[in-house]
């Protein structure tokens, strides 16, 4: 199709452009027009199909009408290829009106060009003449040339000729600029004086993410997250391309997204140029399940019915430079790899129905692993037929990749199809609708379900929809009478699937911690799960009992045998027992370890349940709560698009506790109202002790101690329910509110009781926020020995309880009238607090410094540290504060529980990093700014 644009910005505006990212192209493009009046210039953009090549010429046509710079264009339309100068007089067609004022020869060079008459004239001289006419325009000219590389001969070497002179035209030789757009790159453009040269390359993900949004085709996380992969970076693609709740085709056995209409004809040229022979490779290259070689030229020679001719046409698809056959060290034979997987899914696009099915059973007649020639045979059957199908549930079982799912899903929905019996056609589908569910493809999922009939589903059917139920949207509303039924199924089918009973257990025991049951419901629970256990140490069994009492689970929750690092779902029961029993040193880099392996094999709806308990290690463990708040935020977005409202609302409780610590007060406020409206609707009412903790310490956090203790008060309300760790969380903050709401007697019975709780073994977080709340309510007889207690060595692991507990501690001393003691504690908690980004939470403590009488850092000595921050530790900053305020090192080192020459080590890195060289310098540091 041939397009110009001349005189008129309609439809190609900045807006009407599409064009995301691109800065490089962008910066070229206004470089050039700057640089037209008076001058040439010359762009040449290269990239595969969909790069967004053409979008950038419709952007610089636009932005040049908009600068009244007169715009011509050309590009190839089909049919044209063997008509000379059919795209040049396409391009000059609109001031082809200016010929008149041409001499003579240049005048008839253009009529013999674009009008057949005579003899065809040669390119240089029909190029001179088109230069000619441009010149007589007196304007500025920009002429924009797409797919310049399947122009006609005739216009693509008149045009080359063109391309040289607007690079290299000296200023006040002509106003003629050009851009030209093909696939290849490389060449000579950018050595034009006035020339440049880019390659489109993948967009970035930022950009990636942003395009897909605006396309509206997905639906999910899950979904995004396949088209991100499939399209690797691909503009078009990643506006074409969706899953949706359609069976996945084709595409599905090579890990692919099928390709809609306007992405196949990105490559329908390639398509219809290519030799018979070489369009049968190509198609049977591009639905192989095997990359072999040897396979692809049997299938398609058993097509041709020639070996030659098979060899011939994949000889053409490497000169074209559409396939490569690379060679693996160490393996025998070659491999057929598309350069740019898009053309396999657009050729399965571009070819019929008919066509495809031949290619398949060829395939499932060629390949020798039985499994993958399965996928191809099955493709070609209509009935029943079992071996076809237990072939490829052993296809789906293999490994996992984020477009792998894909070839798992197609290949259950395959052995489902061709189940005769329905019990097994309901368990499969079962099997593909919980595996959509683990990836976040809640769509699928529900599609798959929607096609089983319950009266035909057997005892592990029914076990298996159950558990496939309680991973579908609306089910956590379900009430106490699902625990039972949870329980029942597991026992039912213990002897017929190892792993379907855990999962059932599993998913009873979180309604029992999440909802509000009884202690019927939990000992059934406890009962069942004891019944099927092989040991008292079964990963899922010990996850089972953190979720219904987490203080009975043995010490350490260490599951036995330990999972090894490649056992990704026994590292993942061993996160959550961690993570349940407040144990987060063990947890945190459990977590971080099964997050990774999840997202690397696209299981994005098991995410929110790892990176939820990373932000609750980050509160107590990070030293810069930003990560927490990066990771409750990623988890409430990831959990609400894989439709799992019951993890959003924690995450979304997360966020209300973090904002309520940085002392984002009107934030938490707003997150903790979100979750007491979810934990309603979905009948979750646990999950209200997360706003109750937000509420509280936003309470406190604008000195509202008297209402911060009673909302903490009510989570010890019921001594019935298991403690968890919200209880144990909110021991630490009500022992803090205690003393100014006048509540000490009260909140001791509390400790106490969590005490006595705890005396059969605890993790160490769980040991120091118990000890911390002894320290601040004991009596002044016995407080400065707890206090100490709490404080030494190993308390510094916990960033936010070592503030906690040196405030703790500095506000005792000072009430007692040990000024001068108070003011290290003091400092040091000003220091942890500023660092954490808990701004209320250090001016407090900087408030109760100045009372000791000692000089405040300075009215920005906050906004300072900020800075100071991002050069320094989180040690290193507590040490320089105090260092600062005039501490020695020995002073510090007792205070900090280091060595003087620890100490002096640090301050040996502190001092260039900060520019100083002496301690005055950088107390100046810190009181000047």
């Amino acid at each position: 199709m041939i397009r110009a644009h001349v005189g008129t910005a309609e439809g190609t505006g900045s807006a009407g452009t599409g064009l995301l990212g691109r800065e490089r192209e962008r910066e070229l493009v206004a470089s050039l027009l700057a640089g037209l009046p008076g001058g040439g210039g010359l762009l040449h953009l290269s990239g595969a199909p969909g790069t967004g090549k053409s979008t950038v010429l419709r952007l610089a046509a636009a932005e040049a009408v908009g600068q009244g710079i007169r715009v011509l264009s050309t590009a190839w339309a089909p049919g044209e290829e063997e008509l000379p100068y059919a795209a040049l007089h396409g391009l000059l067609r609109p001031v082809l009106a200016h010929a008149g004022d041409l001499p003579d020869r240049e005048r008839a060079v253009l009529r013999a060009a674009f009008t057949g008459g005579g003899t065809v004239p040669d390119p240089p001289e029909t190029a001179a003449a088109g230069l000619r006419l441009l010149a007589a325009l007196s304007e500025p000219v920009l002429l924009c040339v797409d797919d310049l590389d399947r122009l006609d001969a005739a216009s693509r070497d008149a045009l080359l000729i063109l391309a040289g002179f607007c690079g290299s035209a000296p200023a006040g030789s002509g106003s003629v600029g050009m851009i030209v757009a093909e696939r290849a790159g490389g060449g000579s453009w950018s050595s034009y004086p006035n020339g440049a040269a880019v390659a489109l390359g993948p967009l970035p993900d930022v950009h990636a993410r942003a395009l897909v949004a605006r396309a509206g085709r997905v639906g999910g996380y899950g979904e995004e997250q396949l088209v991100l992969a499939v399209a690797g970076g691909n503009p078009l693609a990643l506006t074409e391309l969706s899953l949706g709740g359609s069976p996945v085709g084709d595409t599905a056995g090579f890990g692919m997204l099928p390709a809609t209409p306007r992405l196949a004809e990105a490559y329908a040229y390639d398509w219809a140029t290519l030799a018979a022979s070489a369009r049968c490779v190509l198609l049977t290259a591009a639905l192989s399940t095997s990359p072999c070689t040897p396979d692809i030229l049997a299938a398609s020679a058993s097509l041709l019915g020639d070996d030659g001719a098979a060899r011939a046409g994949l000889a053409e698809l490497v000169a074209r430079g559409l396939v490569v056959e690379a060679v693996d060290e160490g393996a025998e034979g070659s491999r057929v790899l598309f350069r740019e997987p898009l053309l396999r899914a657009a050729a399965v696009r571009l070819a019929s129905a008919a066509r495809r099915m031949a290619v398949h059973a060829a395939l499932g007649r060629s390949l020798g692993s039985p499994v993958h020639a399965a996928w191809h045979a099955a493709q070609c059957v209509a009935g029943p037929d079992e071996d076809l199908a237990e072939r490829l549930e052993r296809l789906a079982a293999g490994s996992r990749s984020v477009t792998g799912v894909l070839v798992a899903l197609a290949a259950l929905e395959g052995a489902a199809r061709l189940s005769a019996d329905p019990e097994r056609r309901a368990v499969r589908l079962l099997r593909a609708a919980e595996l959509a569910c683990d990836h976040g493809l809640v769509d699928q999922a529900l599609r798959q379900v929607g096609q089983i009939d319950p009266t035909e589903s057997g005892t592990l059917g029914r076990a298996l929809l159950l558990r496939v139920h309680d991973l579908l949207p609306g089910s956590s509303a379900a009430g106490r009478e699902r625990v039972v039924e949870l329980c029942e199924a597991a026992r039912a089918v213990a002897g017929q699937d190892a792993a379907l009973p855990q999962k059932l257990l599993l998913a009873a025991a979180r309604r029992c911690r999440w909802q509000q049951v009884g202690s019927r419901e939990r000992d059934l629970v406890l009962r069942t799960a004891k019944e099927l256990r092989a040991g008292p140490r079964d990963g899922w069994y010990l996850v089972v009992l953190s979720l219904i009492d987490p203080l009975s689970v043995p010490r350490p929750p260490v599951p036995q045998p330990v999972p090894r690092p490649s056992d990704v779902e026994g590292r993942s029961l061993f996160s959550q027992v961690t993570t349940l029993t407040v144990d987060f040193e063990r947890a945190e880099p459990l977590l971080e370890e099964v997050e990774a392996a999840f997202r690397a094999t696209g299981r994005y709806g098991q995410l929110p349940l790892m990176l939820v308990p990373r932000t609750m290690c980050q509160i107590w463990l990070g030293t810069q709560w930003h990560k927490a708040l990066a990771l409750a935020e990623e988890s409430r977005v990831i959990a609400e698009r894989t439709a799992q409202s019951d993890w959003a609302a924690r995450a979304t409780g997360m966020l209300a506790i973090v904002a309520a610590l940085r002392g984002e007060h009107d934030r938490a406020t707003e997150c903790a109202a979100e979750v007491e409206e979810s934990s309603l609707r979905v009948g979750q009412d646990r999950q209200l002790s997360l706003a109750v903790l937000a509420r509280a310490l936003t309470a406190a956090g604008t000195g509202r101690y008297a209402e911060a203790y009673a909302r903490l008060r009510s989570l010890f309300a019921d001594p019935r329910t298991p403690y968890a760790f919200e209880q144990f969380w909110g021991l630490a903050f009500l022992a803090e509110a205690a003393l100014p709401a006048g509540e000490q007697a009260d909140a001791r019975t509390v400790a106490a009781q969590v005490a006595s709780l705890t005396r059969a073994g605890c993790s160490p977080l769980l040991e120091r926020i118990v000890a911390y709340a002894d320290a601040v309510l004991a009596p002044d007889e016995e407080a400065e020995e707890r206090h100490r207690h709490v404080l030494r060595p190993g308390i510094e692991v916990s960033p936010l309880l070592h503030g906690m507990a040196q405030f703790g501690y500095g506000a005792w001393l000072r009430r007692r009238r040990r000024v001068t003691e108070s003011r290290a504690p003091l400092a040091a908690a000003e220091s942890v607090f500023r660092a954490l980004g808990a701004p209320s939470r250090a001016e407090q403590a900087a408030s109760e410094l100045r009372a000791t009488g000692w000089a405040a850092d300075g009215p920005s000595g906050e906004d300072d540290v900020d800075g100071i921050a991002h050069l320094l530790s989180p040690q290193q900053l507590t040490i320089a504060r105090l260092a600062a305020r005039g501490l020695s090192n020995r002073a510090i080192g007792e205070q900090l529980r280091l060595s003087p020459r620890t100490v002096s080590s640090h301050l040996y890195q502190i001092f260039p990093k900060l520019g100083v060289s002496s301690r005055a310098q950088l107390a100046a540091k810190f009181g000047a700014d």
